[in-house]
């Protein structure tokens, strides 16, 4: 009688835990973006400032049939701009979320190599039906004031998915 019993309590015990795995993979690989990252996209046109560490982007959208135009200015911060004579693959994207805060899509806006002076951007996405934020990453490489080729160099990104 134990056996029986113990048998079938292992039996169940592991399509239990093969339930409960299939279930938490269903989600294992959607990337989110925490609340304080998100910037709502519901109305049809709006304008703002994001501000990140190393940097601030000035943008407009307006939307329209399922397209957004997205614009704007990428803006570095003073201790970038002085801190650093040039920098290399610079890179910004949106990222679109849904309701959730789950990525849906990121898009390249802009890169860049050489000064720190402003980057303008003008993009026209094709957005996911179901997306109702965005948020911002970027990253690149500055070198400091007074280094050449493989000294002072710096990384910097910020990248809202995890």
């Amino acid at each position: 009688m134990k056996r029986g019993f113990l048998f079938l309590s292992s039996a169940i015990a592991g399509v239990l835990f093969i339930a409960a795995l299939q279930f938490i993979g269903a989600d294992a690989g959607a990337l989110s973006v925490s609340p304080a990252d998100r910037l709502s996209i519901e109305q049809p046109q709006y304008s703002g400032k994001w501000k990140g560490n190393d940097l601030a982007v000035e943008y407009s959208y307006s939307k329209d049939q399922g397209q957004m135009d997205l614009s704007g200015k990428v803006l570095f911060s003073y201790s970038m701009v002085m801190g650093y004579s040039r920098m290399e693959d610079f890179r910004l994207a949106v990222i679109f979320l849904d309701e959730n805060g789950r990525v849906l899509k990121e898009t390249g806006l802009a890169t860049n190599a050489g000064s720190f002076d402003p980057i303008s951007f003008h993009n026209r996405i094709n957005l996911p039906s179901n997306a109702v934020f965005m948020a911002f990453s970027y990253q690149g490489r500055a070198y400091d004031t007074g280094s050449n080729s493989g000294g002072g160099i710096t990384s910097f990104w910020h990248s809202p998915a995890y």
